[in-house]
């Protein structure tokens, strides 16, 4: 494992991902990664800094007639196109000055695109191969949209020699992201690998690891705990055990008390957080719906198929899906509607304050719940009742006293369910309204 800075994941687990990535790269094709938010992005971004060996290995002969530019926008001075194209020019020349490749500078050209590309022209010129590494691709998104033909016009100069590699923890290959890069997202999308969360042979590793480095002796038992927990993800797996051994020594060895002691520390929940806030609307529609129902609707396909692949989400032996660990799976429960009821059209699920419910009702009293779900702060009249009751037979079956009887249930019933029946009012003479606090 290696161990320089933050560099924490299995040597070999590493290995193998950068030999992938870097036999694209010497084939001068651009290749897009996409990563969990904190889930290894950076230490990756930190080994291909290092790890010149590899590279070297990978390339071959190649390695002496090509430079690698790293653009990190942490070093942004201020969020402008301008300034981030600055960035990529200043870590170019470095590089050229570096192999000894005389520098093209010009004091009177303002436009870092200009001098960008007269530099690459040459090097180009001279047989020599770019690589271009764009750290947190994300911060893209806050720059004009004109950065995207900018970018693309730099690869433009000869895609058999100058190509991309592109780190993020969004899914670039969104449709509505996509739509906004131009023509680069041709090179955005020309080649894409997922690094997934670890497994639980490499989670047993990293946790061992981390827990030597604070002297946290950790049992087997806790260790496979933690992966069901955490599931493979390094940054809820780091703090849980920091948080375990300076304060939760006596939670260690009931699951329940671990995971309740852990959800309601301050660290954690900013962890699930930052996971949480890191997905567009859609993205968290389709976790909640697994959390819910453990299943997805047809439309939330391709944000479910981008967390299987990032293994965010899991397909169990019984055909379910599920969230990677239990921690994030309670946070996701802990942010849905407390007093809502909501019904999923679906799957045919009821789901009250994180759980499904619609056991408690009888097929009558479901399907006028169901009703009155969806036509909510409506007026329902009595034969909408009788309708969403007993159907088209309701002209033969219609009855005020089992409407009434009905209605009485399921206020009861409700009440037990923790929901207050006070949201279901009898309008004298009219009928009935409905509403979700």
């Amino acid at each position: 494992m290696k161990t320089n800075g933050s560099v924490t994941l299995p040597e070999k687990f590493l290995t193998t991902f950068a030999r992938e990535i870097l036999t694209l790269l010497k084939k001068a094709e651009s290749v897009c990664c996409m990563f969990t938010c904190g889930g290894g992005k950076r230490t990756v971004y930190k080994y291909f800094l290092s790890q010149v060996d590899v590279i070297k290995q990978v390339f071959g002969n190649l390695y002496n007639k090509t430079i690698f530019v790293y653009v990190d926008p942490d070093e942004v001075l201020n969020v402008s196109s301008e300034a981030y194209l600055r960035l990529i020019l200043d870590n170019l020349i470095p590089k050229m000055t570096d192999k000894k490749i005389k520098v093209i500078s010009d004091s009177l050209i303002k436009n870092p695109l200009i001098l960008i590309k007269k530099n690459l022209e040459n090097l180009v010129a001279e047989d020599w191969h770019i690589v271009i590494v764009l750290n947190d691709f994300e911060f893209t998104f806050s720059l004009p949209p004109s950065i995207y033909l900018n970018l693309e016009s730099i690869i433009s100069i000869d895609k058999s020699k100058i190509s991309y590699l592109v780190l993020s923890t969004i899914n670039l290959v969104d449709e509505s992201i996509l739509r906004k890069l131009s023509n680069l997202r041709y090179v955005i999308s020309q080649n894409i690998r997922y690094f997934p969360l670890l497994a639980e042979k490499d989670t047993d590793y990293l946790i061992n690891y981390f827990g030597k480095k604070i002297n946290f002796n950790v049992s087997k038992e806790l260790s496979q705990i933690l992966y069901k927990t955490c599931g493979g993800y390094l940054q809820l797996l780091k703090y849980s055990l920091n948080v375990l051994h300076n304060n939760g020594q006596q939670n260690l060895k009931e699951r329940k008390k671990l995971e309740s002691y852990l959800l309601n520390n301050d660290q954690i929940k900013i962890v699930c957080l930052n996971i949480w806030n890191n997905f567009n609307e859609k993205e968290r529609d389709a976790i909640t719906a697994i959390v819910t129902t453990g299943n997805f609707v047809a439309s939330q396909k391709e944000e479910v198929n981008y967390f299987l692949k990032l293994g965010l989400v899991k397909k169990s032996a019984d055909k379910k899906y599920c969230v990677f660990g239990t921690l994030f799976e309670e946070f996701v429960k802990s942010k849905l509607p407390k007093h809502k009821l909501i019904y999923n059209a679906s799957t045919k699920k009821l789901h009250y304050g994180g759980q499904s419910c619609e056991d408690k009702f009888s097929y009558q009293e479901f399907k006028l719940l169901v009703y009155f779900i969806n036509h909510e702060n409506e007026l329902v009249t009595r034969d909408q009742v009788a309708e969403a009751i007993w159907g088209k037979l309701y002209p033969d079956k219609y009855s005020d006293w089992s409407i009434d009887k009905t209605i009485s249930i399921l206020r009861k019933k409700l009440d037990h369910l923790g929901f207050p029946s006070k949201h279901l009012v009898t309008l004298k003479k009219r009928g009935f309204s409905f509403s979700n606090p």
